[in-house]
């Protein structure tokens, strides 16, 4: 048998961890003096010792340690247990190397002088709603108020109830900039189902995960915005997916004042 301080030297695990090892039930000294109270170990508990160190090595708590090397007695079964912890660090690596990214480039951005800073931007998951649309082309980007009047003279002919938030979107569904023929969804969240006509429709809208930019003041800073998230896409390692849109938190039926509405801008992404 080893003292110890004998087995602490083989083993290279403190005498401190090995007494709280013995109170933990984790490893147990195969003999202790009833007199001295001295603890004695074998050489064959060393290669118990070095699995309790690599896998604390690997992350494990004690705690965990002591569950493993109680129910993992074969290869196989410990190697199924490892692996789906190999799989759940290496989720946990990806997320804080998003982390760390978003970080970065966060700063990075905040080094730019512009009244949209990046610091504003982030990933949101816009729910599942009904909604009645009106999809329609326009000759310019400041003739949009037609579609909302239109919209809202139809809705008007049907008892509609507006969702609480109401979601007042605009979608752009043009492939990058367009100068004509702008093609132009809006529409807004409601309450119930209700019947399509030749001019709205009424349809379910999925979940869409986006890149979003709030930001208070007139339109004309819409293209500013747009360049950001868009950069702050590609940054980031996520891709585009699907159509760009504005959600219209404050907008001018509502606010005459260009200085005071809120509006959101929308980039569906899917990581890389």
């Amino acid at each position: 048998m080893l003292k110890i301080g004998d087995f602490s030297a083989l083993s290279k695990i403190s005498i401190f961890m090995l007494r709280h090892y013995n109170e933990i039930g984790l490893l147990l000294p195969v003999h202790i003096d009833e007199f001295t109270g001295y603890r004695y170990y074998s050489e064959e508990q060393l290669p118990m010792a070095n699995r309790i160190q690599a896998l604390k090595n690997m992350g494990f708590g004690l705690s965990i340690i002591k569950d493993i090397l109680s129910e993992y007695n074969h290869e196989d079964s410990l190697k199924r247990y490892l692996t789906l912890q190999a799989a759940q660090k290496q989720e946990e690596i990806e997320t804080m190397q998003k982390q760390l990214l978003l970080l970065q480039t966060t700063i990075k951005g905040l080094d730019k002088s512009s009244s949209l800073s990046r610091f504003n931007i982030a990933i949101k998951e816009l729910p599942k709603r009904n909604v009645i649309s009106y999809r329609s082309t326009i000759a310019a980007y400041n003739q949009e108020g037609i579609l909302w009047k239109e919209l809202s003279e139809n809705i008007g002919k049907q008892d509609v109830q507006f969702a609480n938030p109401s979601y007042n979107i605009a979608i752009f569904h043009n492939e990058g900039f367009a100068e004509h023929e702008i093609d132009v969804e809006v529409q807004r969240a409601v309450v119930g189902n209700y019947r399509s006509t030749d001019i709205v429709k009424f349809k379910i809208v999925p979940v869409v995960t986006a890149a979003t930019l709030t930001y208070k003041g007139g339109y004309i800073q819409l293209a500013e915005a747009n360049e950001a998230i868009a950069n702050w896409i590609l940054e980031n390692g996520y891709e585009f997916d699907g159509p760009i849109f504005n959600i219209y938190h404050v907008s001018p039926e509502t606010e005459p004042d260009p200085d005071n509405l809120i509006t959101e801008v929308c980039f569906p992404i899917r990581s890389k």
